[in-house]
């Protein structure tokens, strides 16, 4: 995945709404995914959080010539929010027939449980490494990036990444033992 500027988004929805769409869609998809998916996970389907994402990028597209220079992270933040919002509010207010897919699966619910406060315990201790070491370790294992393009996202070399992700992990491991 190469790293796109919201300026070359909006250059290329100028040339054309297809590549700008592409663009938009390619650089900030697990960003939107993530918001909507916090907030609609524990009343709706997967299908309700890809049409609410679906909603998301449409409308920023619809909206995109008017949306202010250096903010468009923030605007589809809030678009995303705001829509999650209003589908969890939708969904509770009419009442699904459907389980939560976390109670529909075969799946242990304790266990469930556990794997969750294990995850919140490993982003405690990934925060607590700081910065730019958390950004590089969610990065490379949230995001699949490589050191290249995580450099080029962070403005640093890729062998500077690649040690402190080294150091990272160490630092990850030590802190983390509890949670194996």
């Amino acid at each position: 995945m190469i790293s796109v500027t919201e300026e070359q988004i909006r250059t290329a929805a100028r040339q054309s709404p297809d590549a700008g769409a592409r663009a938009l869609f390619d650089t900030y998809y697990n960003y939107v995914y993530a918001i909507v998916h916090r907030c609609i996970s524990g009343t709706g389907t997967r299908e309700d959080v890809e049409e609410c994402v679906s909603d998301v990028f449409l409308e920023v597209l619809d909206r995109l010539p008017g949306i202010g220079e250096g903010s468009l992270q923030a605007y589809l933040g809030t678009t995303a929010r705001r829509r999650a919002l209003n589908v969890c509010r939708s969904l509770k207010r009419h009442g699904t027939d459907e389980l939560p897919e976390t109670f529909a699966s075969e799946q242990n619910v304790a266990e469930d449980a556990e794997l969750s406060m294990q995850a919140k315990q490993l982003m405690a201790h990934i925060r607590a490494l700081g910065e730019p070491d958390a950004t590089i370790l969610i990065q490379k294992y949230y995001y699949d990036r490589n050191a290249s393009e995580i450099g080029k996202l962070l403005g640093m070399n890729p062998i500077t990444v690649r040690s402190r992700l080294s150091r990272a992990l160490k630092a990850l491991r030590s802190a983390a033992k509890d949670l194996l």
